[in-house]
């Protein structure tokens, strides 16, 4: 799986902001939860990944949400070269 969009670094993220990638909807089906967090790890650097699954959390959404192939964000990025931090907030591990 390809990004879509390179990361902005240095870029500050207001809370608002964040809450934004909460709302995005799904049209084919996949399931909400795993649309938002998918959104939020191709667009947002390590330390704005993790302040929005806290807010996530906060929210009691689904960190175990699937795709419509029955994987996980964790199932599909831990195969990243990458993706350490992004794996580390997923499983509720500090990255710093």
């Amino acid at each position: 799986m390809k990004r879509d969009k390179q990361r902005v670094e240095g870029e500050t993220w207001s809370e608002e902001h964040l809450a934004e990638y909460l709302g995005f909807k799904t049209y084919d089906g996949t399931d909400p939860d795993f649309h938002c967090l998918y959104r939020a790890y191709t667009r947002m650097n390590e330390t704005t990944f993790e302040r929005f699954v806290q807010l996530f959390r906060d929210q009691g959404r689904n960190l175990q949400a699937t795709n419509l192939e029955g994987k996980t964000l964790t199932d599909i990025i831990q195969q990243h070269r990458q993706s350490e931090d992004y794996v580390k907030v997923l499983r509720g591990e500090a990255i710093r």
